[in-house]
C-alpha cells in the first residue's frame, strides 16, 4: 500500500478553510431566509422550506378532504356512477377542521415563501379548501387569481381546471364550458390533461351528454398510474356504452374493471353487468349465464348483494322472453332484501310494471304499486311518475270492489231472512277455518325456523369461523341474522314503548304476513291457539254486521244502484285516460247507459263512445252522435258536435262577458245596482250561450240581495243552484245560501229573545262555559262543595246541559224568588277558596229566572242575556 504524504501547508490552508466556512456559514444562512432576496440560494432555501413544511401539510389536508368526500358518497349502482363525487353540504362541516388547518398552512406558504415555486400551487389549495367548504364565490375568485396573476403555466391550468369544476358545482354550466373551450387551446402537462378529461366528463354527465363524456373518459384513461381507480372507470364507461346500446364495448369495459383489481362491491356489479350485455347465441351460453347466477347466490360473500342477484337474474330471464321466471325471480328479491329498501322498492315496481303493462292485471299491479311506495325512497328517478300511476291504480280498485260489493249485496237483498243468515253463517264459519288454517300455517313456520335457529350455529349459517367472538353482540353476521328474522316476523318495527302494538301493514305482496301480537300466534303458557276462539257474542256481532249491510228497503237499494252507477262511469273514464285501454273504457260506458238509461252522466258517456268508435266503427260513432244531439241538445257535449267551433266561438264570447261583468261589478261596489241590472241583462241577452253567463246571474241575486227582501233572495239562490248544478261558481251559491239562512235564523232567535223582570219567580244560578274547556269538569265539583257547605239544607240540585254547539251549561236548581238567588250569587263571586281553585278558567255567571231561562234555551242568545242581566242585577 502506498502513503502520499500531505503536506503541512496544504493541511493548513484546509484547516483555515474550514474555520471560515464556520464563521460565515450562519451570516449567509440568514441572507438565505430574506423573503426579499432572489438569490439561488435564498430562491432553492425557500423552495425547500415551502414544499416540506406548510404546503405539505396542507396538501394532505386536502387529501383527507378528498378521501372523506369519496367515502361518504352514495354509489347508486342502479344509474351511471358519478365520474367525480357531488358536493355535498351537509358533510362540509365533518372537515371543518382539515379545512381551517389547509388554509392556515397554504397562507404561511404565500405570506413567509412568496419568492418561492410553491406559491401559485398554494393559492389552488386555498381554493380547493373554499371549493369544499361549499365557499363557491371565494373559491371562484381564488382560482380567478391564480389564473390570471400566477407565473406558473401548471398552476395557472390546474386552477382553471378547479374553476371548472367550481363553475359546474355552482351549477354555472355556461361558465364551465367557457372555462373548457379556453383550455381546449393550451398545451397541458400528462396530469393536468388526465384532469381535464375526468371534468369534461363531469360536466357532460351532468348534461347528460353521454356521447361526448364516454369520448372524455376513454381519452383519460391510458393516463391513470396503477394507484389510480381506474376500474371505476372503466366501470363507468362500460355503464355509458350499455345506456347508449353498445353492448360489446360496454361488456369489454367490464371486463376491463374486473382485471384491475377493483375492490369486491365494484367486481361484484361488473360481473353482474357484463351478463346484462354478454352476446348470447345459442342455448348454451343462455345455460352458462343461469349457472353464474346460481354461483353467485351460493358465495357467502355475496349475502348483503343476493336481493340485486335475483333482481338481475329475473331481468336475464325477461331478456329471453321467460315472464313466469323472471316474475319468480323478483319476487326472490323482495324476500331476501333486507336492509336495502332502494332495491326492495325497484322489484316491488318491476312486479307492477310487468302486471300492469305486460299482463293487464290491474288489481295486482296495484298491490305492487302500494308496496312499490311503501318502501321506495321519495329521490328514487320518476318517483312522482310511479306515484300518480298507484294513484290512478288505487281509485281503479276502488271502482272495481265497489261494483262487485255493491252487486253481491243486491243480489243478498232478493234472499228471504232465514236463508240469508244460514248464508250469512256459513261465511263466517269459512273465514273463520280459512284464518285458522293461516295461523296454524304461520305457527309450523316459526317453529321451524326456530329449530333451525336453535339447531345452526349463527357462525356457520353465515360461513364465519368459530374463531369469531362467541357473544352474540359482537358477532354482526348474527346480529344481521337476528334483525332478518326480527323483521320476518314483526315487520319493520319502530324502537317505542308497546312496539308489539304497532300493526302496521307492509303492503307487501305475496309475502308473509307480519304476527302483531304474540296472542294472535298462540298462548306462550298453554301453547293453544287462543286468538281463535271466538265467542258467540263476537259472532253474533259479526252477522249482524252482515246482516246490517244487505239493503232491505227501496232507499237503501237505490244508493247501492247508485254507487254502481257512479262506479261504471269512473271506471270508463280511468280506462280511457289513465289505462288506454279503449276497448274495455266501450265495455264500461255502454254497461253504464244500458243498465242506468237516466244516469246524469249519460251525455258524457255518449260524447265519450262518440269519440272511441271514431275509428273503429265510424257508423256506431255517428249512431251515439246522432243520440246525443237529439236528447241533450243544450249540453257542451252537443254543441261540440253540432259545431266543430264551438269551444272557440264559446271562448270569445266569454271574454266579452268577463269585461262586462267588471264593468257590471264595478257598478255594482260603488252602489248603483239599477246600472248594474242593466248593464248585466243586455250582456245575457246579447250573449246568451255563453259559459260565462252564470256568473253574471249569480251577480243579479246579489242586487236582490242588497234591494230586496230576504225571501227572495233565498228562493233565487235556491233557483240557482238547481239550475246549475255543475258550474264553478254553484258551491260559493250554496255558501250564500247557508249564510243566508243562518242570518235568518238568528234575526228570529232575536226577536224571539225577549227577556222579562220577574223577582218573585223562580230563579236558578247558571255557570257557562265553553264546551271542551280544559279543566271544565272542576268547575261543577266547586260549585257541588260551595253548595254542600253553604246551603247543604236547601236541597239545591246541580247538573248539566248544552246551550248550543259552542257552550255548555251548569245549572243550580232552584231558588223561591230573585233576591234568595241573588243572595247565593253574591255569596259565590266573593267566597275566596272558590277563586283560588279555579285559576284562568273562564266563564259566565248569571242569575235567571225560570220563564227567561226557557227564553234563553230556546234562543241560545249568549250576548242578549249576558247585557239583560248587567242591566237589571
Amino acid at each position: 500500500m502506498r502513503l502520499y504524504r500531505i503536506s503541512g501547508s496544504i493541511l493548513k490552508f484546509i484547516w483555515q478553510t474550514i474555520q471560515l466556512t464556520a464563521v460565515l456559514a450562519p451570516f449567509v444562512l440568514l441572507n438565505a431566509c430574506s423573503s426579499e432576496k432572489t438569490n439561488a440560494i435564498s430562491i432553492s432555501y425557500h423552495n425547500t422550506t415551502a414544499r416540506y413544511n406548510a404546503y405539505y401539510i396542507a396538501r394532505e389536508r386536502i387529501r383527507e378532504i378528498e378521501s372523506s368526500i369519496i367515502a361518504s358518497q352514495d354509489n347508486n349502482y342502479d344509474d351511471i356512477l358519478n365520474v367525480l363525487p357531488p358536493l355535498d353540504s351537509s358533510i362540509a362541516n365533518t372537515y371543518d377542521a382539515q379545512i381551517e388547518d389547509c388554509l392556515k398552512k397554504a397562507s404561511l406558504v404565500i405570506q413567509n415563501h412568496p419568492n418561492s415555486r410553491w406559491v401559485d400551487d398554494s393559492y389552488n389549495l386555498v381554493g380547493l379548501a373554499r371549493l369544499y367548504g361549499n365557499n363557491y364565490t371565494h373559491a371562484i375568485e381564488t382560482f380567478k387569481y391564480v389564473f390570471t396573476k400566477g407565473e406558473n403555466d401548471a398552476a395557472r391550468h390546474l386552477a382553471l381546471i378547479n374553476l371548472m369544476r367550481t363553475y359546474i358545482a355552482y351549477n354555472e354550466m355556461n361558465n364551465a364550458l367557457a372555462a373548457a373551450d379556453y383550455l381546449k387551446k393550451e398545451k397541458l402537462n400528462k396530469k393536468n390533461l388526465k384532469k381535464l378529461y375526468l371534468t369534461n366528463a363531469w360536466y357532460f354527465q351532468k348534461k347528460e351528454d353521454y356521447n361526448n363524456m364516454v369520448s372524455n373518459l376513454v381519452e383519460a384513461t391510458p393516463m391513470f398510474k396503477p394507484k389510480d381507480n381506474k376500474a371505476r372507470i372503466y366501470f363507468i364507461i362500460g355503464q355509458v356504452y350499455q345506456k347508449m346500446g353498445f353492448e360489446s364495448e360496454a361488456f369489454s369495459n367490464f371486463k376491463k374493471c374486473i382485471s384491475s383489481n377493483p375492490e369486491y362491491e365494484l367486481s361484484f356489479y361488473a360481473r353482474l353487468y357484463m351478463a346484462r350485455v354478454t352476446q348470447l347465441d345459442k342455448l348454451k351460453d343462455i345455460r352458462h349465464i343461469r349457472k353464474d347466477f346460481k354461483k353467485l347466490v351460493r358465495d357467502a360473500k355475496n349475502k348483503e348483494f343476493i336481493d340485486r342477484i335475483y333482481y338481475e337474474w329475473g331481468e336475464f330471464e325477461l331478456r329471453q322472453n321467460n315472464l313466469q321466471e323472471g316474475i319468480e325471480k323478483f319476487n326472490l328479491s323482495i324476500k331476501t332484501s333486507l336492509s336495502n329498501p332502494r332495491q326492495k322498492g325497484r322489484a316491488y315496481l318491476k312486479l307492477g310494471q310487468l302486471y300492469y303493462d305486460t299482463l293487464k292485471n290491474y288489481q295486482t299491479a296495484k298491490a305492487y304499486y302500494d308496496s312499490t311506495i311503501q318502501v321506495l325512497p321519495k329521490d328514487y328517478e320518476g318517483y312522482d311518475d310511479i306515484k300518480s300511476r298507484q294513484m290512478v291504480l288505487d281509485d281503479f280498485v276502488v271502482q272495481l270492489n265497489t261494483i262487485e260489493i255493491q252487486d253481491s249485496l243486491l243480489a243478498l237483498s232478493k234472499m228471504d231472512s232465514v236463508a240469508l243468515m244460514v248464508l250469512i253463517d256459513s261465511v263466517i264459519v269459512q273465514q273463520k277455518e280459512s284464518e285458522l288454517a293461516k295461523q296454524r300455517a304461520l305457527k309450523k313456520k316459526s317453529e321451524e325456523r326456530s329449530k333451525q335457529l336453535t339447531n345452526i350455529s349463527p357462525f356457520e349459517s353465515s360461513g364465519i369461523t368459530s374463531g369469531t367472538s362467541n357473544w352474540y353482540f359482537n358477532n354482526p353476521s348474527a346480529l344481521a341474522l337476528g334483525r332478518s328474522e326480527f323483521v320476518r316476523i314483526w315487520g319493520n318495527r319502530k324502537l317505542e314503548d308497546n312496539w308489539r302494538r304497532s300493526v302496521k301493514d307492509s303492503g307487501a305482496f305475496m309475502e308473509e304476513q307480519t304476527i302483531s301480537d304474540d296472542s294472535n300466534v298462540t298462548d306462550k303458557a298453554s301453547g293453544e291457539d287462543t286468538s281463535l276462539v271466538e265467542s258467540d257474542n263476537g259472532s253474533e256481532n259479526e252477522r249482524n254486521s252482515f246482516y246490517a249491510s244487505v239493503p232491505k228497503t227501496a232507499e237503501d237499494k237505490n244508493a247501492a244502484l247508485k254507487k254502481i252507477e257512479d262506479a261504471y262511469f269512473q271506471l270508463g273514464n280511468i280506462y280511457y285516460f289513465d289505462l288506454k285501454e279503449e276497448l274495455n273504457a266501450i265495455d264500461a260506458f255502454e254497461t253504464l247507459i244500458t243498465r242506468f238509461p237516466e244516469t246524469i252522466n249519460k251525455p258524457d258517456a255518449l260524447y265519450q263512445l262518440y269519440l272511441l268508435y271514431g275509428d273503429q266503427d265510424p257508423s256506431r260513432a255517428e249512431k251515439y252522435k246522432a243520440t246525443l244531439i237529439a236528447s241533450f241538445p243544450e249540453t257542451t257535449f252537443a254543441k261540440l258536435l253540432i259545431n266543430p267551433n264551438y269551444q272557440k266561438e264559446s271562448q270569445a264570447v266569454n271574454e266579452i262577458l268577463k269585461k262586462e261583468y267588471e264593468r257590471a261589478y264595478w257598478l255594482f261596489e260603488s252602489g248603483d245596482y239599477v246600472s248594474t241590472e242593466n248593464v248585466l241583462n243586455n250582456a245575457i241577452s246579447e250573449y246568451p250561450g255563453g259559459n260565462f253567463i252564470p256568473n253574471l246571474e249569480l251577480l243579479k241575486i246579489l242586487i236582490v240581495g242588497k234591494t230586496e227582501g230576504l225571501f227572495k233572495y233565498q228562493f233565487q239562490l235556491g233557483e240557482f243552484i238547481k239550475t246549475h248544478p255543475d258550474s264553478d261558481i254553484t258551491s260559493y251559491a250554496k255558501t250564500l245560501l247557508a249564510a243566508s239562512e243562518n242570518y235568518k235564523e238568528r234575526l228570529i232567535k232575536l226577536k224571539a229573545a225577549k227577556y222579562k223582570i220577574s223577582k218573585e219567580d223562580e230563579h236558578y244560578f247558571i255557570a257557562i262555559y265553553q264546551t271542551g274547556l280544559e279543566g271544565s269538569e272542576i268547575i261543577l265539583t266547586e260549585i257541588e262543595s260551595f253548595n254542600n257547605e253553604y246551603f247543604s239544607g236547601q236541597n239545591l240540585k246541580t247538573g248539566t246541559l248544552k246551550l248550543d254547539g259552542s257552550n255548555t251549561i251548569i245549572l243550580v236548581d232552584h231558588f223561591n224568588d230573585q233576591e234568595k238567588a241573588l243572595y247565593y250569587y253574591d255569596l259565590f263571586k266573593a267566597e275566596e277558596n272558590i277563586q283560588s281553585e279555579l285559576p284562568g278558567l273562564k266563564f259566565d255567571k248569571f242569575v235567571i229566572s225560570k220563564e227567561n231561562f226557557e227564553v234563553l234555551y230556546k234562543a241560545k242568545e249568549l250576548d242578549t242575556y249576558r247585557k239583560f242581566h248587567a242591566l237589571h242585577y
